[in-house]
């Protein structure tokens, strides 16, 4: 074995057991933070490390790690140092894979700061499992967390009106006009009517419709330019999977389609099927401020059916989600950041755990079925990688003859 991976390994396998014993610590605010997920944050810092050939390479597959799953750089490091020392990997002795709720809640106890988890186990609490979290830093000074129930539906806004909407933003709220189409728009001259209504309201419309002509993508943007008269066409094909997405946003936000299959006349039709309603839109997202009570008892009703087959049932399921989202936000003061990141590293660990679960190991040790994966899969690809750096001697040679 190369002489300088055994001075590697004996440098890693010391900052290693210098980690586990607590040696490296951030203090702030008088408090002492310690956790599992700061490996890779103390390996930055370590100055034994700074001139070694091999520390560009050990910063990729620990940061590539910690991208996988928040703290497994450090079990990288460990097996990177048991593949340098004995050339193979210890087999896992494994007693059985547990993924139960106070199961997963210990192990991540375990590796996290003790107030830090506390604060985690009360968002859950407070959120149900079936929250999405979302963590942010805030000029705050107090930790708030407030849950929002703000229905999303991915819908794409026609590419050639990016630059004339979202150049210089990435999203915009505000009262709109919506109408919504279930069909192809072939002339500008099929929506004057909702320009008259935008003019008349003083507002911008969103669009929504099956696809638009070249033609008229162009003489609404002429429109646009000329009459300071804002019109948002967002454009959703008919897809198999999703095949009531269309009509869920028109229940979200009350407005009747415009459709051939109700003999709709879009000329005469579309003015009065519009409604004036709050959006926050992007280039590919609608987001309404209030849920549609009448689409979640739709969609109730037809959960409570029986007999009805799994595919049906998950599409259901997936429907509620959209039209009643669960979502939790976490705005953090920015004089917290360490508990900011801690956050967002057991989230993710949550996840994994919940849904892959954990090794309970013959030592009574655990270990998430991710973390074991991930950083055995990276440490055996960079033990391949590290073993082919090679090493260029410096001679100095006296120039003068």
């Amino acid at each position: 074995m190369n002489k300088n991976l055994i001075i590697l390994a004996a440098k890693l396998n010391k900052f290693n057991k210098s980690y586990i014993q607590k040696k490296h610590r951030i203090v702030t605010n008088k408090t002492i933070h310690n956790s599992s997920f700061l490996f890779f944050t103390f390996f930055l810092r370590e100055e034994s490390f700074e001139n070694s050939p091999y520390r560009n390479l050990l910063i990729n597959y620990f940061k590539k790690a910690e991208s996988y799953y928040p703290g497994s750089s450090y079990h990288v490091s460990v097996l990177i140092c048991d593949l340098i020392f004995k050339g193979k990997l210890k087999k896992l002795e494994r007693v059985k894979t547990e993924r139960d709720i106070d199961f997963v809640f210990d192990y991540l106890r375990s590796v996290s700061n003790n107030q830090t988890f506390e604060f985690f186990e009360n968002i859950l609490q407070f959120s149900g499992a079936d929250a999405t979290l979302t963590c942010e830093s805030s000029k705050n000074v107090e930790l708030i967390v407030e849950k929002k129930c703000k229905p999303s539906f991915r819908v794409n806004l026609d590419s050639s009106f990016i630059p004339t909407f979202f150049s210089n933003q990435k999203e915009t709220t505000k009262d709109f006009i919506v109408s919504i189409v279930d069909g192809f728009i072939e002339r500008e001259s099929e929506i004057f009517s909702l320009f008259e209504l935008c003019k008349k309201e003083k507002l911008p419309a969103i669009l929504i419709c099956r696809g638009l002509s070249e033609d008229t993508k162009r003489n609404i943007k002429q429109i646009i330019l000329k009459n300071k008269t804002y019109v948002y066409p967002y454009t959703i094909n008919f897809d198999n999977n999703d095949p009531f997405l269309i009509k869920d946003i028109a229940k979200s936000c009350n407005t009747q389609i415009i459709s051939s299959e109700y003999y709709d006349n879009i000329y005469k039709d579309l003015e009065s099927k519009t409604n004036i309603v709050k959006i926050t839109a992007s280039k590919n997202l609608l987001t309404f401020h209030q849920k549609s009570e009448d689409l979640i008892e739709e969609i109730n009703l037809q959960l409570r059916k029986e007999n009805i087959n799994h595919e049906t049932k998950k599409y259901l399921q997936k429907r509620k989600r959209r039209a009643s989202p669960n979502n939790v936000l976490i705005r953090v003061p920015n004089n917290m950041h360490n508990l900011l990141q801690e956050l967002k590293s057991l989230i993710v660990c949550y996840n994994y755990c919940v849904l892959r679960g954990i090794y309970l190991l013959k030592d009574d040790s655990k270990l998430s079925v991710q973390c074991h994966e991930t950083s055995t899969s990276l440490a055996k690809s960079l033990f391949k990688n590290i073993q082919k750096i090679g090493y260029t001697i410096k001679l100095n040679y006296n120039e003068s003859v």
